[in-house]
């Protein structure tokens, strides 16, 4: 991708060759649970009858419409351990030692009633129905035992499965071991092993399933085996320690397999007790957690005719589609969400739920990063609006800007804004903790104090995009004096932020004493640096006055600012800290618009393109579309869309956890504080992050889901992306 370059009146203008982004399958999961008629009991099976899908429990069968399935009704107090269809709308089961039929107007009849439990069921190819006791395969035709086929000497039977070849197959288990067997010449006959292999990795074998053309598709305890049948096998599976590359042996994310499903677009699901996979396109993805499902035990699948996933679960139904859908659409998706419940007086961030069964009960946080979150948020609609024209985005952009500006007028400081404000009368909201005085300038208002480097740089930031690209007269007059109040009150108070009692904040530390003399800031020192700069930066551009850029200069070739951003990403031995890197790329985005010195963008693109290499494993759309904006490089776009279009479309904090995983390599260095991967897990299988997250880290998250993100994460880099023609829809 080729970007040309070229002075605006603003920021540099981009011409690039936009990367055109067609349409994606967003996963969606619509789980069904007690409050929608479902019994509270494990669902052990599921089958597809004509519009209806049936549920087995041990309270009996339950029915729901396939185009309605929002009310399950219960049609048969029998209970039931396998369901399959009946070819007329109802479906066959098992029970207990009893074999029936329930019809589609609700009716049912015992096909047969033995003296041994039934644990296995499918319909015959030569008529009637295969029913399994742990002694013998029976097929039951007119109500009558057509065949029985017992189990090998001192064996019982664990399961069955005939092919689409009319080939009979059985797992049976002994005392000391467990084998698979195929009906032949009028015994079970044991299977070989004919591979190089010479041996079962794993003798632990749970089900089976057949393709069209006869292949074998085994769940295991390690994974997933392949089979011609003949005792030629191909092991995906994980025996001792993972696979350098288990994502190339397509090794399944969870072992256990306990059933499979085919879908008719070539999806091949497979349930486990930790969740449920889906092998897609060659690529296997992993859904856990109630992001997904009602429960991680999942006992059946059953895939209807439009590919929609139905998962039987200890507490209830998931129903998992993949639904065609543009990246727009996702974030006009996010626009409702936070229209509905994440905007407070234009503060814009995560909202949470104090019963979090009850839709109705969110609260949004008064947070100590309102400044940062709200300002990202700000920048989103500007790009859109400059993207689009769309006068929604515009006032959506100026009511958050508002209220950013307003974070430094009601602190009566001047130059010195707020973490966060709130009004008295205010409801739905909850304060943070920390310090919070009264407005001198406005009684009706609360503010929140100790603001930090963070909350400057969000406000650097907007102030630019938004002065660049949406501000009238008034607007940027207004912008202007705020600029000039805070970069002042920095300079005046030897680059610091001086809080109502006089004494600095914590975080908000850019003077020379402290960056380069004081061992503590050791760790900052490159990213505070470059925040400063930045910042002068942004307040010459704004307000035109040279002091701010002889400031600029004066940092640079007194205190060596400059020498010091070049190596503003820390990495080990220092602690790896993700939220710094989301401040260092917002910072960056408006100096390397603004400076067009050739020596210093020298080294500023040194520490750019520094910084983003280490960051590119991340595939973090934020980071590629500012680094591809600034340099006109090739930009990962197509990593940075995936991301897009991994990320969640249910974006509360639902607990995810993956350190589990057959198919990922641990990072095993010493010192890391939790489980992370050595590469990322797909972002749709992995706790809500923004991009101050650590995106290796492997668990996380609430098993409750009490608070929701408000999607900035993903809105802010595609409306970037789309202004800056990175992307096209």
């Amino acid at each position: 991708m080729l970007l040309t370059l070229t002075l605006a009146t603003g920021p540099i203008a981009m011409q690039p060759t936009s990367d055109r982004v067609s349409t994606y399958l967003q996963d969606l999961s619509v789980q069904y649970t007690t409050a929608h008629g479902l019994p509270d009991a494990p669902v052990q099976t599921l089958a597809i009858a004509g519009e209806a899908i049936y549920a087995g429990t041990a309270q009996g069968v339950y029915r729901a419409s396939l185009q309605k399935p929002d009310r399950w009704q219960k049609v048969a107090e029998q209970p039931a351990t396998h369901l399959i269809p009946d070819g007329a709308g109802g479906v066959v089961g098992i029970g207990g030692q009893r074999l029936f039929r329930l019809d589609a107007g609700g009716q049912t009849r015992t096909l047969y009633e033995g003296d041994a439990e039934l644990i296995g069921l499918q319909a015959a190819s030569r008529g009637g129905y295969w029913t399994l006791t742990r002694e013998a395969l029976l097929r039951i035709h007119d109500g009558k035992v057509a065949e029985r086929l017992p189990a090998p000497t001192n064996r019982q039977l664990r399961w069955f499965h005939e092919d689409t070849r009319a080939r009979l197959y059985a797992h049976a288990e002994g005392e000391l071991e467990r084998r698979f067997y195929r009906w032949q010449g009028g015994e079970w006959q044991l299977v070989p092993v004919k591979d190089n292999r010479g041996r079962y990795y794993d003798d632990l074998w749970l089900c089976a399933i057949s393709d069209a053309i006869g292949h074998l598709w085994i769940g295991a305890r390690t994974g997933l085996i392949l089979s011609d049948g003949e005792g030629w096998y191909l092991s995906r599976e994980v025996y001792s320690e993972t696979p350098a590359h288990p994502v190339a042996e397509l090794i399944p994310p969870y072992g256990m397999i306990r059933c499979l499903a085919f879908a008719p677009n070539g999806d091949l699901w497979a349930g486990t007790p930790e969740g449920a996979c889906r092998l897609r396109d060659g690529r296997w993805s992993y859904f856990w957690g109630r992001r997904w499902l009602p429960d991680n035990r999942v006992h059946a699948i059953a895939v209807d005719a439009q590919n929609r996933a139905w998962i039987a679960t200890e507490r209830g139904v998931a129903c998992i589609e993949s639904r065609p859908m543009t990246l727009r659409q996702k974030a006009e998706h996010y626009e409702r969400l936070i229209a509905l419940r994440h905007n407070r007086n234009g503060f814009v961030t995560n909202c949470d739920w104090d019963d979090p069964n009850d839709p109705d009960s969110w609260k949004i946080e008064a947070s100590d990063n309102d400044g940062l979150w709200t300002a990202l948020y700000c920048a989103a609609q500007v790009f859109q609006y400059a993207a689009t024209k769309d006068p929604a985005a515009r006032e959506r952009a100026r009511k958050s800007m508002h209220a950013l500006l307003e974070l430094e007028r009601l602190t009566g400081i001047p130059g010195f804004p707020a973490r966060s404000i709130v009004r008295k009368d205010e409801t739905r909201y909850y304060r943070s903790t920390g310090e919070w005085h009264e407005s001198p300038v406005d009684p009706n208002y609360i503010w929140k104090g100790d603001t930090s480097s963070d909350e400057l740089d969000g406000h650097y930031f907007i102030w630019a995009v938004y002065y660049d690209l949406c501000a009238d007269d008034a607007e940027k007059e207004r912008i202007r004096g705020t600029v000039r109040r805070v970069t002042d009150h920095l300079m005046q108070n030897n680059w610091r932020l001086i809080d109502k009692d006089g004494k600095p904040t914590r975080w908000a530390i850019f003077n020379p004493e402290a960056i380069n003399d004081d061992p503590i800031w050791e760790e900052e020192r490159g990213l505070n640096a470059l925040s400063i700069l930045s910042h002068l930066k942004v307040a010459h551009h704004i307000t035109g006055d040279a002091k701010y850029q002889q400031a600029y200069e004066q940092l640079i070739q007194k205190h060596h600012y400059l020498l010091n951003a070049v190596t503003q990403k820390m990495l080990p031995p220092y602690d790896i800290n993700h939220s710094d890197d989301q401040l260092a790329f917002l910072c960056y985005y408006p100096l390397l618009l603004y400076e067009t010195n050739p020596e210093y963008r020298r080294l500023w693109l040194m520490s750019l393109e520094r910084s983003w290499q280490i960051e590119r494993p991340e595939r973090s759309p934020l980071f590629n579309f500012i680094y591809g904006a600034l340099t006109g490089k090739p930009c990962d776009v197509e990593a940075a869309v995936q991301t897009l279009q991994e990320w969640p479309w249910d974006l509360r904090n639902w607990a995810c956890r993956n350190s589990h995983r057959l198919d990922i390599v641990l990072d095993t260095r010493k010192g890391l504080r939790e489980p992370q991967s050595v590469h990322i897990v797909p972002y749709s299988e992995r706790e809500v992050m923004r991009w101050n997250g650590n995106p290796y880290r492997l668990d996380g998250g609430d098993p409750l889901g009490r608070r929701e993100d408000d999607g900035t994460a993903f809105l802010l880099p595609y409306w970037m992306g789309r202004y800056h023609r990175l992307i096209e829809e």
